[in-house]
């Protein structure tokens, strides 16, 4: 066996042991497997010497071969003992070339720099020539043309040792620099010069042509100036001729037209600065150009105040306010109010809204003109920041902009700002506009004489919508609601079945045409849709001011005035004592219009039905108080959909118009205030609730009860074969019922809007359920009464559910299980009556429990009380 082999073997086998603990052992099994260990550690050294004696022989060949080579490497170094001192020698001296070699291609670069400025050298003699030849002959464009090479390519040639070759005398006055700054200086003079005198003669060819040697001459900042100042009096000129426009709005058409006419200076010369001037320029001619706008309509809106009397007309309408405040607080409001009234006269009303649609127009496009600055300096200044430095260069300094300005907004505008110009004198960051100028300034005066004025029109106006509301002239409401007490029902009629009773939904009143309906009764009164007019009108105002501190006011000032002249006053009217026909008949109807009430086809008609429908007889004391009540709760469902809508409306309209302002803090602003109307939605939403809770209880309870009783009479549900099939046959209950109940819902529909009649109906179907499981617990049944009872409530649960398109399963469920209850044809039926039913039915609250069906259960005469004690 290999020594490998048994290295491994004893490795695996006594890894465990330890020699000296077995040396002192006295155990005889330990002591044997020690001497097993042994025995293969000898083993395995015989194998190991055994292997290396055996190798021994082709080792010592090894050595001797290494002896021979030995020998050999010896001989090969003392041949490469001369190579080697060769290779030395070639070194050194390739060391010594190589240095020459270096010093030979130095002065060779020297020499050609030599020659270089050498040619430089009169090759600028030779242009210094031609440019005071050019100067000589007032070639401007080839000297302007020479000098601005000097200054972009040859301008190192001037720093040359052979310069002085080049001077054309012996003074310093000759050398080429001084030659160069003369010419400069003198043709920067020439060309300013040229172009006063062509601003003068308004040459406008001639202007262009000298605005572009300017940035050849080194003097782009101010060929830019001069260009500013030569805009700014085309601006002036222009603004002297708008200045005689007459009309309505004169102000806001001076100001439109003043910014109409910068906006178009502005995309027009954009392009010949861009191309002689570089990118990113045009931003020093926009901030002169800002200035010129600022000052300029400044002054326009000094003559607004002034000529429109704005100061007064303000304090007109604190006083009227106060006035009106004054009011309130008396008595006796009606005569004070007609005197807070006359402070203002409708002609200075009509002079206030004027003004107010002048402001309106005045802050929108002043708005328009910052949002078209910013948007064309913008690009201007992210051009520039492209290179380094150029802003500080190109810039204009706050304090020269301020310049530009007359001393009196200088004034105004160091004193807005805290007395410090520094502060006032701020330009932004990303469009490199002056921050704080007459005009900004101004903006925060406008905004509070809008608010002041807007709000003043939105109070007026909405007294006026009120004191205009057309409730008391809407045609349709001459015939009050009918009660259900006042409609017969004859049993001799025909039975027609009752799908055929109610399957043809056209009832009408006799002797009024098909073509009559819902349309001829207005449900709506004016005060809705005018006084939501004055509101949007005014938030539309306050939007295109671009002021979020207007928005928040006039929402403030919209909702307080709805809450106080609208809501208020609808809902008391809507929170009316509700009178009746029958309630007033005798005492407030007259025999006239007693004929009126309505009546079953062959029960009664009108004498001459085309008259009544032709001319519409005079309205009575009840059937106008329903109206008022009926159109005030229309009203409060109708302002609740115009109230959501207008406030989607205006928020898209700011997501519209506003998404170009850099504040974004002022869309937030904005939508925040127009939030609080979904706040406001919710009085008017509580409101039209307590309305129709109070007309249910009022009106729809007491109709369904009547009805319920009125068609229950002489009916009973203890039937015989033979009563089972007639009542088959011929259901009179049914019949009475869906007569009666469609003769209120006819009503409901052409008096009530569509959300307010589903809510009638969502009311008159739950009166009904909680009744009419009242009346079963007082009748008698027995299995064929059930049976038909079962019947009626299904049917009529159908016909409900047709009428108001809802589905009543869970207000009907309680009536449903309480008929199947009493249809089982044994108690132990009753047991099964609510397999059928689905889960949320069953753990409803609304299901019957064990006691409620053992007492219903107690009413069918043909069950014992032992058997429903078992159940």
């Amino acid at each position: 066996m290999p020594a490998g082999a048994l290295d491994a073997e004893l490795s695996d086998e006594f890894a465990w042991s330890n020699f000296d603990d077995l040396a002192q052992s006295t155990n005889v099994a330990e002591i044997e497997h020690a001497y097993r260990m042994l025995e293969l550690e000898e083993a395995r050294l015989d194998v190991e010497i055994s292997e290396s004696v055996e190798g021994s022989s082709d080792v010592d060949s090894r050595f001797a071969q290494l002896f021979d080579l030995q020998d050999a490497l010896h001989a090969i170094s003392d041949q490469l003992e001369p190579v080697q001192s060769a290779i030395d020698t070639t070194a050194t001296n390739a060391g010594a070339i190589s240095g020459r070699v270096r010093f030979l291609d130095q002065e060779q670069k020297k020499l050609k720099q030599a020659l270089s400025m050498i040619e430089e050298t009169a090759l600028l003699k030779h242009r210094l020539t031609e440019l005071l030849t050019a100067m000589r002959d007032k070639n401007i464009d080839m000297a302007a043309a020479l000098i601005h090479k000097y200054i972009t390519t040859d301008a190192p040639v001037l720093d040359s040792p052979f310069v002085s070759f080049a001077s054309t005398g012996d003074d310093d006055s000759s050398s080429p620099r001084s030659i160069i700054a003369s010419a400069t200086k003198e043709l920067v003079d020439r060309v300013s010069f040229t172009f006063d005198a062509a601003v003068e003669s308004n040459n406008t060819k001639e202007i262009s042509h000298c605005f572009r040697l300017f940035p050849l001459l080194g003097e782009d900042v101010r060929g830019l100036d001069m260009y500013s100042d030569f805009l700014c009096n085309m601006i002036a000129d222009k603004s002297r001729v708008t200045a005689d426009i007459q009309g309505g709005s004169v102000y806001a058409v001076r100001l439109t037209r003043l910014f109409e006419v910068i906006a178009v200076v502005i995309d027009n010369h954009f392009p010949l600065v861009e191309t002689h001037y570089g990118p990113g320029r045009m931003i020093r001619v926009i901030q002169r150009l800002q200035m010129e706008g600022t000052k300029r309509a400044a002054m326009v809106l000094d003559f607004f105040e002034d000529e429109r009397h704005i100061k007064r007309r303000i304090a007109q309408i604190q006083q009227a306010d106060s006035s009106q405040t004054r009011a309130k607080s008396y008595a006796q409001a009606a005569d004070h109010r007609s005197k807070s009234e006359d402070v203002i006269s409708d002609h200075d009303f009509k002079d206030i809204t004027d003004i107010l649609g002048e402001l309106v127009l005045i802050e929108r496009q002043i708005a328009m003109f910052s949002r078209f600055m910013e948007s064309r300096a913008a690009p201007e200044v992210k051009a520039l920041s492209m290179e380094p430095g150029s802003k500080d260069r190109v810039f204009h300094k706050p304090a020269a902009i301020l310049k530009h300005l007359p001393l009196a907004m200088q004034g105004i505008l160091d004193t807005k700002a805290g007395d410090s110009a520094k502060t006032a004198a701020e330009l932004d960051e990303i469009t490199g506009l002056l921050v704080h100028t007459p005009l900004s300034l101004r903006i925060s005066w406008l905004t509070d004489t809008y608010i002041t004025f807007e709000s003043f029109f939105v109070s007026r106006s909405a007294a006026k919508v009120m004191l205009l509301d057309d409730t008391d002239s809407l045609s349709g409401w001459a015939e009050p609601i009918v009660d259900a007490s006042e409609v017969e029902t004859s049993k001799s009629k025909p039975a027609t079945g009752l799908l055929s009773s109610f399957g043809q939904r056209g009832w009408r009143k006799p002797g009024m045409s098909a073509a009559r309906g819902q349309a001829d009764i207005a449900q709506t009164s004016s005060c809705v849709g005018d006084m939501f007019f004055v509101a949007k009108t005014a938030l539309e105002h306050s939007i295109a001011t671009q002021q979020p501190a207007a928005v928040e006011a006039i929402s403030q000032c919209v909702i307080g005035v709805m809450n106080s002249a609208l809501l208020a006053t609808v809902e008391s009217r809507a929170l009316g004592k509700w009178n009746s026909v029958s309630s007033a008949k005798g005492s407030q109807l007259s025999a006239a219009s007693s004929e009126l009430s309505w009546r079953l086809p062959g029960v009664g008609s009108v004498a001459n039905p085309a008259d009544a429908q032709a001319e519409e007889a005079p309205i009575g004391p009840v059937a106008a108080h329903q109206r008022e009540i009926l159109v005030s709760v229309n009203n409060l469902d109708l302002a609740g959909q115009y109230l959501q809508k207008t406030a989607d409306e205006l928020k898209t309209r700011v997501a519209g118009e506003w998404a170009r302002i850099p504040q974004r803090d002022h869309v937030t602003r904005a939508h925040k205030a127009l939030d609080t109307f979904g706040a406001f939605l919710a009085k008017f939403t509580h409101a039209k609730q307590r309305s129709l809770e109070q007309f249910g209880v009022q009106v729809i309870k007491p109709w369904v009860r009547a009805i319920l009783q009125q068609s229950y009479r002489d009916i009973k549900y203890v039937l015989t074969d033979e009563e089972f099939n007639d009542v088959q046959n011929d259901n009179l209950f049914q019949k009475r019922f869906v007569l009666k109940f469609g003769l209120l819902v006819r009503q409901l529909k052409q008096r009530l809007t569509a959300g307010n009649l589903a809510a009638a109906l969502d009311i008159a179907a739950s009166s009904l359920a909680v009744d009419w499981e009242r009346a079963i617990r007082q009748s008698k049944f027995n299995m064929l009464g059930g049976i038909m009872f079962e019947k009626d409530v299904r049917e009529i649960q159908r016909y409900l559910e047709l009428e108001s398109d809802t589905i009543l399963r869970k207000k009907f469920l309680r009536l449903i299980q309480s008929a199947s209850v009493l249809a089982v044809e044994g108690v132990a039926d009753a047991r099964h009556i609510f397999d059928g039913q689905s889960v949320a039915d069953v753990s409803s609250q609304a299901a019957l429990s064990k006691s409620e069906v053992k007492a219903i259960l107690a009413n069918r005469i043909d069950v014992s009380e032992k058997d429903i004690a078992e159940i």
